[in-house]
Protein backbone atom coordinates (compact mmCIF):
# COMPACT_ATOMS: atom_id res chain seq x y z
CA UNK A 1 0.00 0.00 0.00
CA UNK A 2 1.35 3.31 -0.89
CA UNK A 3 1.23 6.07 1.59
CA UNK A 4 -1.00 9.08 1.81
CA UNK A 5 0.29 12.46 1.72
CA UNK A 6 -1.75 15.21 2.93
CA UNK A 7 0.60 18.34 2.88
CA UNK A 8 -1.99 20.45 2.16
CA UNK A 9 -3.72 20.28 5.23
CA UNK A 10 -2.86 23.66 6.80
CA UNK A 11 -2.06 24.74 3.30
CA UNK A 12 1.57 25.49 4.16
CA UNK A 13 3.73 22.78 2.21
CA UNK A 14 6.41 25.55 1.66
CA UNK A 15 5.36 28.17 4.59
CA UNK A 16 8.51 28.66 6.40
CA UNK A 17 8.66 28.39 10.34
CA UNK A 18 6.56 24.82 10.35
CA UNK A 19 8.25 22.14 12.10
CA UNK A 20 6.10 19.51 12.92
CA UNK A 21 5.01 15.97 10.87
CA UNK A 22 2.82 13.32 11.70
CA UNK A 23 3.25 9.50 10.49
CA UNK A 24 0.70 7.15 10.63
CA UNK A 25 1.39 3.01 10.77
CA UNK A 26 -0.35 0.25 10.60
CA UNK A 27 1.28 -3.31 10.87
CA UNK A 28 4.73 -1.38 11.45
CA UNK A 29 4.20 0.19 7.88
CA UNK A 30 3.75 3.99 6.97
CA UNK A 31 0.28 4.07 6.17
CA UNK A 32 0.17 7.82 5.61
CA UNK A 33 1.45 11.50 6.40
CA UNK A 34 0.86 15.10 6.86
CA UNK A 35 2.94 17.55 6.73
CA UNK A 36 3.87 21.02 7.43
CA UNK A 37 2.19 21.11 10.77
CA UNK A 38 3.28 24.87 12.76
CA UNK A 39 3.62 23.47 16.31
CA UNK A 40 3.18 20.40 18.93
CA UNK A 41 -0.01 20.90 20.08
CA UNK A 42 -1.74 21.43 16.75
CA UNK A 43 0.20 18.14 15.33
CA UNK A 44 -1.10 16.24 18.04
CA UNK A 45 -5.04 17.26 17.78
CA UNK A 46 -4.64 16.88 14.02
CA UNK A 47 -3.37 13.18 14.59
CA UNK A 48 -6.46 12.21 16.90
CA UNK A 49 -8.53 13.49 14.44
CA UNK A 50 -6.82 12.14 11.13
CA UNK A 51 -6.25 8.14 13.01
CA UNK A 52 -9.69 6.77 11.40
CA UNK A 53 -8.98 8.18 8.40
CA UNK A 54 -5.62 6.13 7.48
CA UNK A 55 -6.30 3.58 9.60
CA UNK A 56 -4.05 3.76 11.41
CA UNK A 57 -2.79 1.57 14.89
CA UNK A 58 -0.53 4.31 15.87
CA UNK A 59 0.43 8.21 15.20
CA UNK A 60 4.23 9.53 15.61
CA UNK A 61 4.32 13.12 15.64
CA UNK A 62 7.67 14.04 14.52
CA UNK A 63 9.78 17.60 15.05
CA UNK A 64 11.46 18.09 11.97
CA UNK A 65 13.00 21.11 12.06
CA UNK A 66 14.72 20.84 15.35
CA UNK A 67 15.86 16.82 16.41
CA UNK A 68 14.15 15.00 13.54
CA UNK A 69 13.11 12.66 15.75
CA UNK A 70 9.45 11.60 17.42
CA UNK A 71 8.34 13.63 20.16
CA UNK A 72 4.89 12.51 21.04
CA UNK A 73 2.91 8.96 19.54
CA UNK A 74 -0.36 7.79 20.33
CA UNK A 75 -1.78 3.92 19.89
CA UNK A 76 -5.70 3.54 18.73
CA UNK A 77 -5.67 1.37 21.61
CA UNK A 78 -4.78 3.33 24.31
CA UNK A 79 -6.08 7.01 23.07
CA UNK A 80 -3.24 8.55 25.70
CA UNK A 81 -0.35 10.49 24.05
CA UNK A 82 3.34 9.00 25.25
CA UNK A 83 5.06 12.47 24.86
CA UNK A 84 5.42 13.21 28.89
CA UNK A 85 2.96 16.63 28.19
CA UNK A 86 -0.41 15.48 28.30
CA UNK A 87 -1.36 13.39 31.00
CA UNK A 88 -4.18 10.51 30.97
CA UNK A 89 -6.15 9.46 28.38
CA UNK A 90 -7.70 11.87 26.07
Amino acid sequence: MRPVTLGFYLQASHVPGMAYRIEFRKDGVVSGEIHDLEDRATAKVVAVEQMALFDAEIAIVIDVDGSGVEVASITREAMAWDDGQTPGPL
